[in-house]
Order: structure tokens, then sequence, then C-alpha cells
């Protein structure tokens, strides 16, 4: 006899957690174009946003962030896939790490999440007030430093280019 299944099958359920994923990215890439004399004023979003870059240099240790190049494999698998890994497996994969990659991995994961609204910010500024462009490039060479001692992942190691 045939089971009976009720609800989407587990290919479905992926196809759609993809699809609503995709849509999420899209939303936030969209540039949405606001009339010139609807801009805000950029200099109060200014400062908020330098003050986010200090409160983050307060956080955390560029140097220390800069010193993370080389990933042993445990460390490595975690940092590529944490993000389609659910709590549990995240766990369990930090507890097969060594010591000073438990460091590395909370020191960058939480690092790397605190840079979204900074770049938030920085794109919200671009697109929403009437920051010169000038004035968005420094803001933006600001934000890169930040960024680049967080590093990229490329061929196994952290690249801080």
């Amino acid at each position: 006899m045939s089971e009976i299944h009720e609800g989407p099958s587990p290919e479905e359920l992926e196809k759609q957690k993809q699809k609503a994923q995709h849509e999420l990215r899209m939303r936030d890439y969209l540039d949405i174009i606001i009339a010139p004399e609807d801009l805000r004023d950029c200099e109060p979003e200014i400062a908020e946003f330098e003050a986010m870059l200090e409160s983050f240099e307060s956080a955390y240790s560029l140097e220390e962030l800069l010193l993370v190049t080389d990933l042993t494999l445990e460390l490595f698998t975690l940092l590529w896939n944490d993000r389609d890994m659910s709590a549990e497996e995240i766990k369990f994969a930090i507890k097969n790490l060594k010591p000073e990659d438990v460091r590395t991995y909370e020191i960058r994961t939480k690092a790397k999440k605190n840079l979204i609204p900074i770049v938030s910010k920085m794109n919200a500024m671009k697109a929403e007030t009437n920051i010169s462009p000038e004035r968005h490039d420094e803001l933006k060479a600001k934000y890169r430093r930040l960024s680049r001692a967080v590093g990229m992942i490329n061929n196994k190691k952290v690249c801080h280019k």
C-alpha cells in the first residue's frame, strides 16, 4: 500500500526555500530611484555611519582580524558552509575545532555579521540622501578598510586584499 504524503515534498520545500531566498536578495539589491527633492539630508546619516565604524573598530581588533590568513581544514569547512548549516550542526563542528580555531571562528563570524548593517547604511545613504559622490567614496574607503580586515575566503585562506 502506498503512503499518502501531506504537504510538499522535500524537493518542493527546497525549491520554495531557494525562491524565497532569491526574492529577499533581489529586494535588497533593487535600486530605488528617489527624486532629488525627496532625498534626505546626509549629514545626520554620515554621523551615524561614522559612529558605526568607530563602534566596529572598538569591538574588533583590525590587527587581530588581519592575522587570520591560514585556515585549518576544519575551520575552512565551517566558515565556508556555516550559512547552510543548522545551529546544531554548527555547534557540533565547533566542538571539533582546536581552541584557537574556535576563537578565530567566533571573532571573524561576529565581525562579518556586524559589517552587514554598516554596508546597508552606506548603500542607503547613496540611494536615499543628498550625499555627494566624492563624500560617499570617502566613506566607502573607510568601510573597505574594515571589510578588508575581515577578509574573504579564497583558496582555503582568508584574503585581505
